[in-house]
């Protein structure tokens, strides 16, 4: 993280000093805590979607008793395989498939964290959509749009699939996690040409290529999303993770879940597509976006919505940093 945002050392307070306010970002997005800053419950920004465009949930906060969790999974009428994420994320770290009811209060009890439990989407698309429009203006845009491959690995027809893993280096830096989920088959030799997918889960902690999809953005996908973002109030600036039958189906507004929705710290994940952007593009992509957020930022103040108070913030920024640390250190 570093390596992308240290010019936000200098460009950050430059900022700042714009709107004379050192919390000159938190009222981007007035209906997210402190504009989205990455510490709001996933759950709660669900309900402020559309229950149509949002998969089956549970919220589980720590300590929910096996029984409790049969009852909400059986009321929200959800069926194995699920997804279990912290309500709280972190870089898409502790998010997990999991099987049955057994594995999954195994996995929530190793962590003291909250927890959402969502349906298992078999969508064979997983993109992300950043979406940013003027306060006060009519219309905005997709500014950025992130395209997911997920792990696999070829067949050669004589090698087995831990030694197919060796070779890749982006599999291989998940062979311990693979060693769990694909342990009787690591031994197995997979045909010529034969796709063997590694992962389900579209984050980098679980080796997803992230790709630039720019070049797709066109006027149907900016029609939807203005349409669909005005009826969210409050909500100016952010990135949806999105599961869908395809891109196409998406911008017809057609067969597609919302998996998450994040505010003012969310990241224009298309920058990571070194085929694409070199280093200094993605710097500069970061910076502009940045300004984004200060000029709507100050939109909104103009129109009254205060900027956090700097102790609150600074208590945020904490929270994050603390969350982090723990976040790293259980998984």
């Amino acid at each position: 993280m570093f390596a992308f945002y240290w010019p936000m050392a200098v460009y950050g307070p430059y900022l700042a000093l714009r709107l004379k306010h050192p919390c000159f970002f938190t009222p981007i997005n007035p209906a997210l805590e402190a504009g989205g800053m990455g510490m709001e419950s996933k759950s709660e920004t669900l309900e402020m979607l559309p229950e149509a465009y949002c998969p089956k949930s549970v919220f589980v906060p720590q300590g929910m008793s096996s029984g409790a969790l049969g009852d909400a999974l059986d009321a929200a009428d959800l069926q194995f395989p699920l997804i279990v994420k912290p309500d709280i994320g972190f870089r898409g770290r502790l998010v997990a498939k999991v099987s049955g009811h057994s594995e999954l209060i195994n996995y929530i009890a190793k962590y003291p964290l909250d927890f959402i439990v969502q349906e298992f989407l078999d969508y064979p698309e997983e993109v992300g959509v950043f979406y940013f429009r003027m306060p006060g203006e009519e219309k905005g845009q997709v500014i950025s749009l992130t395209l997911k491959e997920f792990l696999f690995v070829e067949g050669d027809g004589d090698s087995t699939l831990r030694e197919l893993i060796e070779q890749k280096p982006r599999a291989l830096l998940q062979l311990e996690r693979l060693e769990d989920s694909h342990g009787p088959l690591l031994d197995e030799v997979p045909n010529q040409g034969q796709q063997v997918p590694l992962g389900e889960i579209g984050n980098h902690n679980k080796g997803t290529t992230f790709i630039n999809g720019n070049d797709q953005i066109d006027q149907r996908l900016n029609d939807f999303f203005n349409n669909f973002c005005k009826g969210i109030e409050g909500f100016y600036y952010g990135r949806f993770d999105i599961k869908c039958k395809s891109l196409e189906s998406l911008k017809e507004g057609q067969d597609f879940k919302i998996i998450e929705m994040n505010g003012v710290f969310s990241e224009p994940t298309h920058i990571y597509d070194a085929s694409q952007m070199t280093y200094f593009e993605a710097l500069r992509t970061i910076m502009r976006h940045w300004k984004m957020i200060q000029e709507a930022a100050s939109r909104n103040y103009q129109q009254g919505v205060a900027p956090m108070p700097f102790m609150d913030m600074m208590k945020v920024l904490k929270g994050i940093r603390d969350y982090g640390k723990l976040m790293k250190k259980m998984g």
